[in-house]
Parts: C-alpha cells; structure tokens; sequence
C-alpha cells in the first residue's frame, strides 16, 4: 500500500511538473521582466512560416505550336540534331602480366599480356609495345569484345615499359602503360654521408 502511495505522489509531482512548463512560444526571451504584460505569442504557425505566394503552384503556360525563333546573334541549325544520352564508353586494358611493378628474373624470355575489353562497341585493333618498339604481339578473339594481346620476348636487365592500345569499332580508344623490372634491381649505392 505503500509502495503505490508513494508511487501516486511521484506520478501527481512529474504532472505537475510537466503541466507548469509553458511552449516555447509563450517563454520569455530573456526573462520575465516586472511589471511587464507583454501577451505571449499567438497561437498558430510564426509569421516567419507562413507561405509565400511565389512558392506556391502555378499553371505553366503552354507551349506555342509556332516554330520557335532563333536567339539574336545565333545562326539558326538546318537540321537539329540531339544528343546522344549514352555516353560511349572506351575499351579497357585489364589483367596485365608482368604485374606493374612487378620483377621478372633475368635470361629467360618474359611473357607480356593484357586482356581488352570492348565496353561501347566491339573490338577493332590493337597494338603492344615494348620500351617504344613493336612486340608483334599475337591476338586471341574470345568475343569481338574480349581480346587478349600477348608476346614473347628476351629482354635485358633493368625497367622495361610496356604500352597497350586499343580501339574499338566506333573509333574509341583505351589503353595503359605499365613498367616491370627484368632481374635484380641494381644496389643502390649510399650516400657518401650515411658510409661513416
């Protein structure tokens, strides 16, 4: 009995608490002066909400049947032509071997390849080149949009540069330039101050 008396209490003190806070809109902003009978702010939405006129929904006007007139200082176009909405895509190079980056030991022919994709348009030519020369790279048609290029060749010790450029039949074009290392990177000599 109690414990639901007390239980009572703490509910009527909480109502009163809540019941004595007045809205926002009827506090005063910087305090309650004496003396003073200021009426609170009216009830309803704030002036600063009300609707403008501008915002509201109009009917548009309709468009005139009339052949529209060019702007001044234009030339007006025999033929109109739109814009293609679909931006054509170039080929890609992916799967690359030898890595970029990447080393390859040194007195064996090293394979070079790239795998090309044709996106917008099926494949038309293709090119690989090794450090600016001609590799006379080899090309296997899967699909006329998925090629793969590839050549053998003995190359020295040191960075090599490989490019592989493609084209598709719409005349876009892709390609990608990547170097490996053939052999052991050369040992950096060090500084002559970091030798003391």
């Amino acid at each position: 009995m109690l414990v639901v008396r007390r239980r009572l209490v703490v509910l009527a003190v909480g109502l009163l608490v809540i019941a004595a806070c007045a809205p926002a809109n009827e506090r005063p902003v910087r305090g309650a002066v004496p003396g003073s009978n200021e009426a609170p702010t009216p009830p309803g939405a704030p002036p600063t909400l009300a609707p403008s006129d501008a915002l509201r929904q109009r009917a548009l006007p309709t468009p005139s049947p009339a052949v529209a007139q060019p702007s001044p200082g234009l030339a007006a176009s025999p033929s109109a032509q739109a814009s293609p909405s679909v931006v054509a895509a170039p080929p890609i190079v992916r799967t690359i071997v030898p890595s970029a980056n990447g080393h390859v030991r040194a007195g064996a022919p090293v394979t070079l390849s790239a795998v090309l994709v044709g996106r917008s348009a099926d494949l038309a030519s293709a090119s690989l080149s090794i450090n600016g020369a001609d590799a006379g790279a080899q090309i296997d048609k899967r699909s006329p949009r998925d090629w793969t290029i590839h050549a053998s060749q003995a190359l020295g010790n040191g960075p090599q540069t490989v490019k592989v450029l493609v084209r598709d039949a719409s005349g876009a074009a892709g390609g990608f330039t990547w170097q490996f290392m053939v052999g052991e990177e050369p040992a950096s000599t060090p500084p002559p101050d970091a030798q003391q």
